[in-house]
């Protein structure tokens, strides 16, 4: 397989698909239970059954540790908006290069405005971990040369 076709494999064959939301006027203390319960690291913010916001544990400390939020205040405070996204038939690659040059770890995937997963971090780790050192190197050949 060529780089282009490597670079063509879809989002959504490693996405999550079970997510979790709340809506933007929870407390930053439900979000966190919420997030706890679910084993989560961040959480997706709703109005009006619009994605508006995304929130991580990162966000939460920080918030609370250096910027003086009160575990009551509310999470739309706090959300990291507007979403950044990608479609579920956006590349791997193309996710990849997202999450680094904006230097997040969650990153939904929305369909005309609806959410259909969310691709992390750890879900890119399984993936890479699953190539052949030759694979890995003949994917990312290209793109490191960029």
């Amino acid at each position: 397989m060529v780089d282009s076709e490597k670079s063509l494999i879809p989002i959504d064959n490693f996405m999550t698909r079970k997510i979790k939301s709340i809506q933007s006027n929870l407390s930053i203390t439900e979000a966190t239970k919420t997030m706890y319960e679910n084993h989560i690291p961040s959480i997706l913010v709703e109005e009006d059954e619009k994605i508006v916001g995304i929130v991580s544990h990162v966000d939460i400390a920080i918030a609370l540790a250096i910027y003086g939020k009160k575990p009551e205040s509310k999470i739309m405070e706090i959300m990291s908006t507007p979403v950044v996204s990608v479609k579920s038939d956006s590349s791997i690659l193309n996710a990849i290069e997202l999450m680094l040059s904006r230097k997040i770890h969650e990153l939904p995937v929305i369909n005309d405005e609806k959410i259909q997963g969310i691709i992390s971090a750890s879900d890119l780790m399984v993936l890479l971990s699953m190539l052949t050192e030759e694979q890995f190197h003949e994917i990312f050949r290209g793109q490191l040369s960029k």
